[in-house]
C-alpha cells in the first residue's frame, strides 16, 4: 500500500522545505552553492503554487465560508512572490540585488507560511475528515512528482530560465 499523506501535512513540509533551502543558502559564501539553492528553491516554490491552485484552493473555497476571500488573499500574495522571483532572475549571480532578492523571498515565505499553517489550515483540520486530508494529499503528492510543465505562469518561465543559468 502506498504512503498517504495528509494534505495539509504535506503543504507544511514543502514549508519546512524551503525554509531549509533559505538555511543552506544563508549558510554558504560560495556563489555556485548559492546559485543551485536558488533555482531550487524557485522551483520547489513554483510546484508548490500549482500544487496549492489544484489541491488547496479548490477546497478551501468549497468548505470554508470565506474560502473566495481566503484565495483572493493567497493569490494576491503570490503575485508579490512572483515579483520578487522575476527580480532574482535578472539579478547577477551573487550580486547585492540577489542576496535582497532572497532575503524578500524568505521574508515572504516566512508570512506565508504562518498565515497558512495558523489561519488556514487549522479551520480546514476542522472540516475536514482525516481520509479526505489523505486522499487529497495523496493526490497532491502525485501530482508533485510530474514534471512541470513550462506554461504562461511566472514561475514556470522563471523556472526555465534559472534552471539554464546552473
Amino acid at each position: 500500500m502506498a504512503y498517504k499523506q495528509d494534505l495539509l501535512e504535506l503543504f507544511t513540509d514543502e514549508h519546512r522545505e524551503a525554509e531549509r533551502l533559505l538555511a543552506a543558502y544563508e549558510a554558504t559564501s560560495d556563489v555556485r552553492r548559492r546559485d543551485a539553492l536558488a533555482g531550487r528553491l524557485v522551483t520547489d516554490l513554483a510546484r508548490h503554487t500549482v500544487a496549492e491552485e489544484h489541491h488547496l484552493h479548490p477546497v478551501v473555497r468549497r468548505v470554508l465560508p470565506d474560502g473566495e476571500h481566503l484565495v483572493a488573499r493567497a493569490l494576491a500574495d503570490r503575485a508579490e512572490a512572483e515579483r520578487v522571483v522575476g527580480e532574482l532572475s535578472r539579478r547577477a549571480l551573487g550580486g547585492p540585488g540577489a542576496e535582497r532578492c532572497v532575503r524578500e523571498l524568505s521574508d515572504w515565505l516566512g508570512r506565508h507560511s504562518a498565515y497558512q499553517e495558523d489561519e488556514v489550515f487549522p479551520r480546514l483540520r476542522d472540516v475536514l475528515t482525516r481520509r479526505e486530508r489523505l486522499e487529497r494529499g495523496t493526490r497532491a503528492a502525485a501530482h508533485a512528482e510530474r514534471p512541470l510543465d513550462p506554461g504562461p505562469g511566472l514561475f514556470d518561465r522563471l523556472r526555465e530560465r534559472l534552471s539554464a543559468r546552473f
